[in-house]
Order: structure tokens, then sequence, then C-alpha cells
């Protein structure tokens, strides 16, 4: 019997073939990716932590707390346990001080009673002159030529007045000290002038040969325009056309003189001056200045003169506020509001510690600067603040012993592998004694250490 055989088309084997290849190759790749793939999502080290030190400051407890695994760590849970089996549930301390801080403040962590005290002050003198004070000023020192004059507080600050005996009379208080040390810079000085229209025809303050003013000299003279060298701010008289004009201007041999504002005569006019005054370079000035109320800043500026470089020489300074006048006729009247004097437009916190946050905040808590300390001092730099507002900062200092930022993003201090990392707790109302430190991570992972609080 004869079998007919049929042999497979070379053509169909070569399909079969590459067919065969592709779905070998389909099963290889999907099972190694899909290990691969698995193995990648599988934990690669594993958490373990080590204390290695403490220390206790006041009511601060600082644990030193290192990863000796190979992943990052959370530490969520610090709790302390009495040899009784009491356990105190430990947490981070927010401490914060009281209100009125000054630029050039110091203040420093009162670990005792968990508080942010004031160490050195920042403020020379603050007087917005509702009463007397006998302890800054003299009032009768500063009077010449005068055929009547007079000087007086009353809650809206300090009124001058003066009616000239015959030429340019001048009155007003000379500080009882030399107070302004230029050779310890910074210094700022905020001064409030105004001359107002009390007697004044037409009511027209801008038109009447009236100054207000505030000197800076380390001479001592009853006319101070005599006390040279001397700075001063003033709302000075011009004629040709009749204005008042503020003033930064120095004497020596010769005046010299900026022009900061011109009010022009015109009825109704009471022309007032804010300057911000901040001497934090040798023989220079920088100015903010304000015209007819502190709102809207309208110049600002630095400023040096000869004049001015030979008051940096005589070092410290008495501060006059003064009426200038030259009316013979009827009184006039000056208005100082207020004038501030302090040391810089910085303020330091210190005794933090690196990681600690650190905030300057208003009244009502809200931060207006933050940062992270690197050290164990933070200071701010508060000047865009003080143009803004004034002085003081009507707020608070609070300081977090942990980096808020951090802490809210992990939900706990962090530690990378092999970093060691100092997690500061309050440990108020803690009685003394000896104790076990129980540090836990977020994925329950402990350590126990031996402590003793004192």
């Amino acid at each position: 019997m004869r079998y007919m055989l049929k042999a497979v088309s070379p053509v169909i084997a070569l399909l079969m073939l590459i067919f065969i290849t592709i779905g070998v190759s389909v099963v290889i790749y999907t099972w190694t990716t899909g290990y691969i793939t698995s193995y990648e999502t599988q934990p690669t080290g594993f958490e373990e932590i080590k204390v290695e030190a403490y220390k206790v400051d006041g009511k601060l407890l600082t644990i030193y707390v290192r990863n000796i695994g190979d992943v990052s760590v959370i530490v969520n849970s610090i709790y302390l346990i009495s040899p009784t089996g009491v356990v105190y549930n430990l947490s981070p301390a927010v401490i914060s001080s009281s209100t009125k801080i000054w630029g050039g403040d110091v203040w420093t962590i009162d670990a005792e009673n968990l508080q942010v005290v004031k160490e050195s002050s920042g403020l020379i003198f603050n007087d917005t002159f509702t009463e007397e004070n006998s302890s800054i000023w003299d009032n009768d020192y500063v009077n010449y030529n005068n055929d009547w004059s007079a000087i007086y507080y009353d809650i809206d600050g300090l009124k001058l007045l003066s009616r000239s005996d015959d030429g340019w009379a001048v009155r007003g208080l000379i500080s009882q000290s030399k107070i302004v040390d230029l050779t310890n810079l910074p210094i700022i000085i905020e001064v409030d002038l105004q001359k107002t229209n009390y007697n004044v025809p037409d009511y027209d303050a801008a038109g009447s040969p009236f100054a207000a003013c505030m000197y800076l000299s380390s001479a001592k003279n009853p006319n101070p325009y005599y006390a040279t060298p001397w700075f001063a701010v003033k709302l000075y008289p011009r004629a040709s056309p009749s204005r008042t004009e503020a003033q930064l201007v120095t004497r020596n041999a010769n005046i010299e003189t900026e022009v900061l504002y011109t009010w022009y005569s015109a009825p109704n006019t009471q022309p007032r001056g804010i300057f911000l005054l901040i001497f934090n370079e040798t023989n220079k000035v920088y100015y903010y200045f304000w015209h007819d109320g502190r709102t809207e800043l309208y110049a600002s500026g630095s400023w040096t003169s000869t004049g001015l470089t030979q008051v940096f020489t005589k070092e410290k300074q008495y501060i006059y506020l003064t009426i200038d006048n030259s009316v013979t006729k009827r009184s006039r009247k000056v208005h100082i509001r207020y004038i501030q004097i302090y040391k810089d437009y910085k303020v330091t916190v210190s005794n933090v510690a690196p990681g600690w946050t650190v905030e300057l905040t208003d009244n009502a808590w809200n931060a207006l600067y933050s940062t992270v300390a690197l050290a164990s001092s933070v200071t701010f730099n508060i000047l865009n603040y003080i143009i803004e507002n004034s002085m003081p900062l009507d707020g608070h200092i609070r300081v977090y012993t942990y980096n808020v930022t951090e802490f809210n993003m992990y939900g706990g201090w962090r530690i990378l592998p092999r970093e060691m990392k100092a997690l500061t707790v309050s440990i108020d109302n803690v009685p003394s004694g000896e104790y076990w430190v129980k540090v836990v991570t977020k994925n329950g992972v402990e350590y126990q250490y031996k402590v003793r609080i004192p």
C-alpha cells in the first residue's frame, strides 16, 4: 500500500517560527516586568532608631535620636514612663513673648518658665508727650528772645508756643543728657512735627514765619541754632513765594539743606511732616518722609553733607524739640505728637536651637516674619514693617521647638538614614525623678532610654 506524505510549506514553517518566537517573548517580557515591578515595590531596607543622649534645660527635654536603619523614619510619639508605670505623652513646646517689640530688641528663651523674655531693649525712649517727663526732658533751658512763651502737654501731644521779642525766638525742650550715640550705630529716630494755624491770619500756617524743628547736637545752648555743629529736620518758612519746606539741614561754617516737600501759602494750611531717620553708616542719614499724616510714603533716600560729617565726629548728641519763631504780634504754636529713638531696625531672638521655627507675629498671632533657625540665634530685619507701621511692633515672638513646615508635612520629625536629630519636647508638669523615655516612629518602631528629670 502506498502512502502519500505532504511536507509543510517552507513559508508556513517560517511564519510558525515567527509566531512561536513572538509568543515566547511576550510571555518572558510579561513575567520579567511583573517580577521587577513587584520587586521594586517591596521595602528595600528596615527602620531602626537609637537614642544616643539627652539634655534637660529647665522645662525642655532634648533627646538625640539617630536613625541607624537604611530608610528614613518619622518619629511622631515620645513618652516618659515612670517606674510605677505612669505615662506622660510629650509634645514639642510652643513658647511666646509678651507684646511691644522695638527695633534693636534682643529676646531670649527662658526655658524654666517656657517664655520668650526681653534680654535687652532696643528702645532709647518713646514719648507721646501726654504728660511732662522730667527724667528725659528739660522744659526750661531752651528759651531765647521770647516776649511770651508756653509749653504744655495734653492727650494729643506736646504744644510749644512763642511770641518773638523782635527777631527770631526759640522755645522748646532739650534732652537731659546726650542720649544719641553716633559711635554706636545704627540709631533710628522718628518724629512727627506740625505747624498749627493757631493765631495765624487766614489760618495760613504754611505762609507764616515760624518753624517746627528737631535738632541733634553735641553742644548745649538756649538757642540750638548756635549749638553748632548740628543736624536738624525742620518745617521751615520761606519767602518769595511764601511757603513752608520740609528740610534736612546741617550747620557749622555753612548751612546745607535738602528739601523733601513744600507747602505753599494758602488759607487753612497746617503743614505736618513725619521724618524717619536711620543712621547706620558713618556721615550719612537715610530718610523716609510723610507729609500731612503717616499714610502714603512721599520721599525716601540718603543724604550727607559736610555739616553732618562734623556732627558724627562729636559722638553723643542732645535732642532739641523747638518752635523757631519770628512773629512779634501774636503767638504761634507748634504741635509735636511723638518722638521715638531706638537702636536698630532688627530684632534678635537668642537661645534657640537649629531646626526650631521662630516667628514675629501681630497682636492676633498672625505671622509677619518666620524662619527656621540655623544657629543659636535668629535675627529679623523689620525695616519694611517700620516704614509701613512705625514702632513698636504690637505683637509677639513665638518659638516652636521643631520645624513647623516639616513636622506638618510628615506628621512628625523626619530623620534620614544615619542622621542624628535633636527632638525637643516640653516636660512642664512632669515631676522630678527617673524615667524611661520611649521614642516611637510612625511605623511602630521604638527605642527606650533611661533619663533623669531634675
